[in-house]
């Protein structure tokens, strides 16, 4: 195995492996966010469900636009420098910007609830549950920037403990309070911001331990820098908050918080698809900016070709489940209250699912400095979705909603995969990744064909197909070309590093790869 050999191993298995810690806290995040949500839709109803909805996403959307994209800057950037002072002076300045535009913020949302309640949403009793969000406002932006400092340090372990760990774990268990004592939405939305409010402190203590923020050093500026990179992402950040959250406040404006309360079940449900997207676009920006800073194109093209692949790979199975049986996921899930969203679940999952077809493009253009370019691509898929929106929803409610949605991601998605070739050459594209993916929707095709027309379907039956599916798709995978050399030299490197014989596995491989 030459050098060059050994260094593209060493980069995967620190991708790998910092994506493995990622995926398994994500994981567990999800588990207890949604078992959170789960309780609370159920327990408050679709209408005050709807308004703590409303509220959560004022502050998120609020809580992004304010870090004016300098999470994303200092995920950049921190690679990028060894001197104790521009490392220093990249998190001082950053947070120099970012906090005291998120009090503000925190403020005017709070002196101006009852006028959003009333004019916004046509509905007096949101305007305490937003005062409750806008004080937890300041610290998810806390929370953000930690993330951004964690990426920048390539480290994934504080991530975990801060994002995956603590914040949803706090949330239940206030939640689990909020259902014990019989408490409704406004004890519901201080639950959400509590669980904030201690994620941001120890948010803070990671910075304060765990990063050169205090370092006896004198930081060099980095304002002008950091805002010239990351401004354009402030743009981009409010474009992708229109996307991710303006037919939310659509549905509250033409519609009625029920509605919102639906939509925001199902709108997770198909969220739920860009798991292994997200674990993987955390860990591959700084992997892909290093790269960048050293010229290697080709090594960068691979790297994002086997990450799209094993992410595409791995969100299959989801969206077909999610795609195909949105009533039965929806039933076994929230409740028979919720099962008039399936149509627009299904639809959602078609959107979310684009983001699997072609990797982590954001993530790579962010990484090779093309902020203004992905600036340009949000403000065009904003304005189409704003669009589609306003001449969707009043007709057709929450499956207009969906159908502006997915369209503006598989739109969204385009422009960024253009924009990356056009840039870099890079595209997503392999053999690996499109023979087994085609074999497995044709298999798919078989089953779905022969569960509707002569079976009836049952909670069992379907899993029982799914297992079968499961266990073709690792050989489809296998067989037909989804694993390719840097996976089995990875497969041989960590037979050397943890000391365990692999001889069946490595057997088995050699005669299904080959």
């Amino acid at each position: 195995m030459g050098e060059n050999a050994d260094d593209e191993i060493d980069r995967f298995r620190r991708l790998f492996s910092g994506a493995g810690i990622l995926f398994a806290g994500t994981i567990l995040e999800l588990g207890i966010s949604f078992l959170a949500q789960l309780l609370i839709a159920r327990y408050l109803g679709p209408i005050n469900y709807g308004a703590v909805a409303l509220g959560l996403k004022l502050m998120t959307a609020g809580s992004i636009i304010v870090l004016v994209g300098l999470d994303s800057g200092i995920g950049r950037y921190l690679p990028r420098y060894d001197t104790p002072s521009r490392r220093r002076g990249v998190l001082v300045s950053a947070l120099q910007v970012a906090i005291p535009l998120a009090v503000l913020t925190s403020g005017v949302i709070f002196v101006a609830a009852d006028a959003i309640a009333i004019h916004a949403f046509h509905d007096p009793s949101v305007a305490p549950v937003i005062r409750v969000f806008s004080v937890a406002l300041p610290f998810a932006a806390l929370v953000r920037l930690t993330v951004g400092s964690v990426q920048g340090m390539q480290q994934s372990l504080p991530k975990v403990v801060i994002q995956h760990l603590t914040l949803p774990i706090t949330r239940f268990v206030l939640i689990a309070g909020v259902l014990a004592f019989g408490l409704g939405a406004v004890a519901a939305a201080w639950a959400y911001g509590f669980a904030y409010i201690t994620a941001g402190t120890l948010g803070l203590y990671y910075l304060v331990r765990h990063t050169p923020l205090f370092d006896d050093v004198e930081p060099a500026p980095m304002r002008r820098e950091l805002l010239a990179f990351s401004a354009p992402l402030m743009i981009t950040a409010a474009m992708l908050q229109i996307l991710s959250h303006i037919d939310t406040f659509f549905l509250g404006y033409f519609e009625s918080t029920g509605a919102v309360g639906i939509y925001n079940v199902v709108y997770p449900l198909g969220q739920l698809l860009t798991v292994v997207l997200s674990v993987f676009g955390f860990m591959v920006m700084p992997a892909i900016s290093s790269l960048d800073a050293e010229a290697s194109v080709g090594e960068m093209r691979r790297t994002y070709q086997v990450t799209s692949k094993w992410i595409l790979l791995a969100t299959l199975p989801i969206f077909l489940v999610v795609a195909l049986f949105p009533e039965m996921v929806l039933k076994l899930t929230f409740g028979r209250e919720y099962v008039s969203g399936a149509l627009a679940l299904s639809i959602l999952s078609i959107g979310f699912f684009t983001h699997a077809i072609v990797g982590p493009n954001g993530n790579a253009l962010t990484s090779v400095g093309r902020t203004r370019t992905i600036m340009y691509d949000n403000i065009a898929v904003a304005v189409t979705n704003i669009g589609l929106n306003l001449l969707l929803i009043p007709q057709y409610g929450i499956v207009g909603a969906a159908i502006a949605t997915s369209v503006s991601y598989g739109l969204l998605n385009t422009l960024y995969t253009y924009q990356l070739y056009r840039e870099t050459g890079i595209q997503p594209f392999t053999s690996g990744m499109i023979r087994p993916t085609v074999i497995a929707f044709g298999l798919v095709g078989i089953l779905y064909w022969v569960i509707t027309v002569y079976l009836s379907v049952t909670l069992l039956l379907l899993v029982g197909m799914f297992a079968l599916f499961l266990a073709l798709y690792l050989l489809i995978i296998a067989r037909f070309g989804g694993i390719e050399d840097e996976e089995i030299l990875l497969l041989w490197s960590l037979e050397e590093e943890i000391g365990i014989d692999l001889g069946p596995f490595k057997r088995i491989a050699e005669k299904l790869v080959r």
